[in-house]
């Protein structure tokens, strides 16, 4: 806010010195006719674009996400600035006494500094900003009581009367932005999470979570009839309001009962839990990000100032038409007033038609009775099916490194853009790539989770034993594998610490160079099984390897604060200067042969440095590309010196990889989940979502009925 009334003054400062010392008298004459009404229509303009990007930036992934990210964040930015600039320019600027109607739009860039519903804060930090935002609001609603004293002896008493109304619904609209700012607040909103009344009033009650009552959730739909169609849309936002602290990186307890029940996922399959976290991420990134949630906490006084806001638009409409005189006004202000009502009106009917078809308005929908009520309920039956039948998590990155590699040595013009180009972005954006999120690979992720927790429910989630299973990074996969072995074949002559000294150390230190040692020893395996038609490769364990490799790596290279702090830059910068070595020769020939060149020399190179099977890599520690080949090499000689199948080999491989994303979505902060919601979200999101349904969450503990069991997740300070 400051930064764009600070832009704003800036600019007015520096067209007064342009218009005095540059431009000629025409020009000047001409821009100082049209400068306030080209900035109040761009100002309209931008509200149009911003209520669109609104709904594009939640839904959107894809190929194109950092242009869309860049385009939200400018309209974002832009619709401040440009309301900003006119209030200043008015104040500060030498602006023509003749316009008799800039009392009248004058209110209108209130309006449109509120911000359409779909979208009040592009971040969570604009959040912790609300009260800058409260003390922009007192001053730019000075500024329009100013302006409005200047300029209203020039303008007829009617006119100014007609003004009114559009400047309350003004500050109404305003003030409505800067109240769901606060209430997303990291303060707010643990006031709201845990609220300490006194014992005596909750005698009887039931807790469900620290701080929520079993009578608030049964009372949320009271009353309201049974929709079949909407019961899995309540049953989401129930789940939403149970964990909501999450968010905030808050603990809380979770009461028996509930926990085991797996907060209504205990009967789902894959594709359903996936699209029932989808859902109810809708209902986190709509508390962080929109006017939604206060809209419908306090839906009677929201729908009045609603109401109120829209009928002071018709009114002034109506009474603008019947006080206008066109002699006094010229042909273009009024069409521009015009411009200005009809786009606020259409504005705030959009918005009704998107609340009234919004997820937050159907879980409330009643028992259809009257005649309105049965075509709202087919509507909304309707709009409920597509909403079940489009969710879930769609798309996932992906980033090959050693694809990016090869490219980078065949193209000419890689190696003069990395010159300038030193945060790698044409990397990190230009070659991610993404692909759908397939239902095999929504399986394997749901099978897995809850294996975990099948593990954790026989030692009674005990805090220490979640811990220990959250913090498998892959190490576990070696040993059972090893006691198959042994299981298998009695004779077996390689000892455990052996078979462990194959494997990358997967310490919590190293857990970033783990993630690209894998990965360079995964796509290394699977181009290795491609160029020679194994059998291994027709499996889907092969794929759903390489789709989750591919997918760690993007989050290491652009998506770094999901991870563990580590030195992802640097170790990229080394494997591609290594790859570039390697490659002395400016490669010639197709993009799949300069691959297939490089996967096999390279493969060939590792084999030749590590004399022995068992021997660790003699090249530097540095040299992770080496590093990552010689394990590759050592994961292909398993199919025949420990008498392994391919298939076994990519199980083994999958589920390292499995592990490694479980332990970077429990580590990864609740907050940063939250923050990648803005982008579309992302899948590790969902992964950690569903974690915490089945109770592989550190901050989710068990409140017990007795307080013996108290071994069982030590108490929470709220």
């Amino acid at each position: 806010m400051l930064f764009t009334i600070a832009a704003s003054v800036i600019y007015v400062e520096s067209k007064d010195f342009v218009l005095k010392k540059i431009l000629s008298e025409i020009a000047k004459r001409f821009w100082g006719e049209w400068e306030i009404r080209l900035m109040v229509v761009l100002s309209l303009i931008l509200q149009l674009f911003l209520v669109v990007s609104g709904y594009i930036r939640r839904k959107y992934i894809g190929k194109k996400l950092p242009y869309v990210a860049i385009s939200v964040w400018l309209i974002y930015l832009s619709t401040d600035w440009i309301a900003t600039l006119v209030l200043t320019t008015l104040l500060k600027g030498d602006v023509s006494l003749d316009n008799k109607l800039i009392v009248f739009w004058t209110p209108f860039l209130l309006w449109h500094l509120g911000s359409p519903h779909n979208i009040t804060a592009y971040s969570l930090e604009d959040n912790e900003l609300w009260l800058r935002r409260f003390f922009g609001l007192v001053f730019q609603v000075g500024e329009a009581i100013y302006i409005y004293a200047r300029f209203r002896s020039t303008s007829s008493a009617a006119v100014n009367a007609v003004a009114v109304p559009i400047f309350l619904a003004g500050v109404i609209k305003y003030g409505e932005r800067i109240w769901a700012l606060r209430c997303a607040s990291d303060k707010q909103l643990v006031n709201s999470f845990f609220l300490i009344s006194d014992k005596k009033t909750n005698e009887g009650r039931k807790t469900i979570r620290t701080g929520l009552f079993e009578t608030t959730i049964k009372g949320l739909f009271k009353d309201k009839g049974v929709v079949p169609e909407v019961e899995f849309l309540r049953q989401a936002y129930t789940s939403y309001i149970v964990f909501k602290p999450l968010f905030t990186d808050l603990p809380f307890r979770l009461a028996r009962e509930l926990h085991d029940n797996m907060v209504y996922m205990k009967s789902q399959s894959a594709e359903d839990a996936f699209k029932f976290v989808d859902v109810e991420l809708s209902f986190v990134y709509d508390l962080f990000f929109t006017k939604n949630p206060i809209q419908y906490r306090h839906f009677k006084v929201s729908l009045c100032l609603g109401g109120f806001c829209f009928l002071s638009m018709v009114c002034s409409m109506i009474g603008f038409t019947a006080v206008m005189d066109r002699s006094e006004h010229s042909a273009i202000d009024i069409a521009i007033t015009y411009l200005l009502l009809v786009g606020a009106i259409s504005l705030d009917v959009y918005s009704f038609f998107m609340h009234a078809l919004s997820t937050w308005a159907m879980i409330w929908l009643p028992t259809p009775r009257p005649k309105v009520h049965k075509l709202y309920s087919s509507i909304a039956a309707y709009r409920l099916q597509s909403i079940k039948a489009s969710s879930g998590i769609k798309s996932m990155a992906q980033h090959d490194l050693i694809k990016y590699c090869v490219k980078a040595k065949t193209s000419r013009c890689t190696g003069f853009i990395r010159l300038f180009d030193t945060g790698n972005l044409l990397q990190k954006y230009g070659h991610t790539k993404w692909k759908p999120v397939d239902p095999d690979l929504k399986h394997f992720i749901y099978t897995h989770l809850q294996k975990k927790r099948d593990k954790c429910e026989k030692k009674n989630f005990k805090l220490d034993e979640l811990e220990k299973l959250l913090n498998e990074k892959g190490d576990n996969v070696f040993k059972e594998k090893f006691k198959e072995m042994l299981g298998m074949d009695a004779d077996l002559t390689l000892s455990k610490a052996e078979f462990l000294s194959i494997f990358p150390r997967m310490d919590p230190t190293y857990f970033i160079r783990s993630i690209f040692l894998w990965h360079i020893a995964t796509e290394l395996s699977y181009y290795d099984d491609i160029d020679n038609h194994r059998i291994g490769t027709a499996t889907s364990l092969c794929y759903i390897s390489k789709s989750i490799s591919d997918y760690m790596i993007y989050l290491a290279l652009v998506r770094p604060s999901m991870l563990s702090k580590g030195f992802s830059d640097v170790i990229n910068g080394k494997i591609y200067k290594e790859a570039q070595s390697f490659l002395m020769e400016k490669m010639k020939t197709s993009f799949v042969n300069a691959r297939k060149q490089f996967t096999t020399d390279l493969l060939h190179f590792a084999a030749f440095q590590d004399q022995s099977f068992y021997q660790p890599p003699r090249h530097k520690v540095g040299a992770v590309l080496l590093e990552g080949a010689s394990f590759a090499v050592k994961l292909q000689k398993f199919v025949r010196e420990l008498r392994w199948d391919h298939d076994e080999k990519w199980e083994m491989i999958s589920e390292v990889w499995m592990q490694m994303m479980a332990h970077a979505a429990s580590r990864c902060s609740w907050k940063e989940h939250a923050q990648q919601l803005r982008h579309g979200g992302e899948l590790l999101t969902h992964v950690a979502l569903l974690m915490a349904h089945l109770g592989l969450s550190t901050k989710v503990g068990i409140d017990e009925d007795d307080d013996d069991d108290s071994d069982a997740f030590p108490p929470f300070d709220v």
